[in-house]
């Protein structure tokens, strides 16, 4: 704990006594998190803890309630003593490392967020400019650290693992396949409940200069004295930890339109969401029902391609902490060529569209989404009509002619098939 040497903080000492209260500090010794800290061993760090796989903060969990009855109480003892004045409440929030990077950074946000909330339900007069919110995402040093302070067959590995394999994703899977899953099942029963916490790292406050009181004194002609004049406090800008999207695995949805196969359309697309907030997504797709029948007397033939960027509004306040959930906004593009005929008259043609989409994703399931949404833009291409002849076994041209259509294009409910996710703890 760093000492207090100012003769400004020692005069205060009495109303607020620093030394029995480690997560009080003075703002000259703000630190910011970086992902190489051990907070597990740092003394001015207090943990809520949060159950598997969910950022609901429980006062009742894990001992709670005494960790945020600490918290609350610090920061009462700082807004009582009119001498200082809170300038920052630092809060990390973490994940252990089961799942993905991406997903588990996002965990730890929401469950620092989760922290900052009760906080701001306890003290409405602190500010939100004062918080200093952050995620560890997947808090691989802590795990290294608890690693390093326990004994168990294949603790020698996994420290090498956590050395020498950069990527997390890859660290993970090689430490399953030790020793048949044995020594990762260890670490969850054991080492993993440790890491799904929200940290609350530190109250950094700051000394406020106090006019002196006038003393009494008998009408006289001496003029009163000057106040003295309290000093300009410039805010402090605070630097939260960045995150970049290519430190995490590739993420994938595959998706099918349930409307597409009851008209007997297969179809498949592939969605990639991207940004290190899961704002946007691409997504293809492709439809392809090709069928004929009686005699080639009847054709159904459509080969359609499309790509869509999507950018995604909200996530669904349910599963806020998932990807491409909620409301979204898209715009896309598609082509293709088509054979429909009927008793031996029919069309051909090749064509393009753009326009817009709009819809809405829910959760569903582990690994499964449910997804509506519609489209609307323009289709254009030319196109010829023909009869069969000759037992359909000759097409004859009758007319060309040009397709040029504006308004509602497609309609969706698909299901979605998260590929691969790996759940967050």
């Amino acid at each position: 704990m760093p000492s207090i040497m100012s003769e400004t903080v020692g005069e205060v000492a009495t109303h607020l006594t620093i030394s029995d209260d480690p997560i009080l500090v003075p703002i000259d010794n703000y630190i910011p998190y970086d992902s190489t800290q051990v907070l597990r061993k740092d003394t001015n760090v207090i943990f809520v803890s949060f159950e598997l796989d969910k950022v609901a903060l429980d006062e009742n969990f894990h001992g709670n309630a005494e960790a945020l009855n600490h918290i609350i109480r610090s920061i009462h003892r700082v807004i009582d003593d009119k001498t200082l004045a809170i300038r920052c409440v630092q809060i990390v929030g973490m994940a252990s490392i089961e799942g993905s990077a991406d997903y588990n950074y996002n965990l730890g946000m929401q469950r620092a967020e989760a922290l900052k909330r009760y906080i701001k339900q306890q003290v409405p007069s602190l500010d939100d400019e004062v918080f200093d919110i952050s995620s560890g995402g997947e808090a691989w040093s802590e795990l290294r650290s608890l690693v390093e302070d326990s004994e168990f067959d294949g603790k020698a590995q996994v420290l090498d693992i956590i050395k020498h394999t950069r990527n997390p994703w890859l660290r993970e899977v090689r430490i399953k396949e030790l020793n048949d899953g044995k020594v990762y099942q260890y670490l969850r029963d054991n080492l993993f409940v440790g890491q799904r916490v929200a940290g609350y790292m530190r109250i950094y406050y700051d000394v406020v200069s106090q006019p002196e009181p006038a003393p009494e004194q008998e009408p006289v002609e001496e003029p009163a004295p000057e106040p003295v004049e309290e000093p300009v406090l410039e805010p402090m800008v605070v630097e939260t930890t960045s995150y970049s999207d290519t430190e995490g695995p590739w993420r994938w949805a595959v998706k099918t339109n349930l409307l597409f196969d009851a008209a007997l359309a297969p179809n498949v697309e592939i969605e990639r969401w991207l940004g290190k907030n899961n704002r946007f997504s691409l997504m293809a797709e492709v439809w392809f029902p090709w069928y004929v029948w009686r005699h080639n007397s009847n054709a159904y033939e459509v080969l359609n391609i499309g790509l869509e960027a999507r950018y995604w509004l909200t996530h669904s306040k349910k599963h806020y902490n998932r990807p491409i959930t909620g409301w979204f906004i898209g715009a896309y593009a598609a082509g293709g060529k088509y054979d429909i005929e009927w008793k031996s008259k029919g069309d051909q043609g090749e064509y393009t569209s753009l326009g817009l989409s709009v819809g809405y994703t829910w959760r569903i399931g582990r690994n499964l989404n449910f997804e509506a949404s519609v489209a609307g833009g323009w289709v254009a291409g030319p196109y010829r009509h023909y009869e069969g002849r000759f037992d359909d076994t000759h097409l004859i041209w009758q007319r060309n002619g040009h397709l040029s259509y504006f308004g509602p294009t497609k309609a969706k409910f698909s299901l979605v098939w998260l590929w691969p996710v790996r759940r967050g703890k």
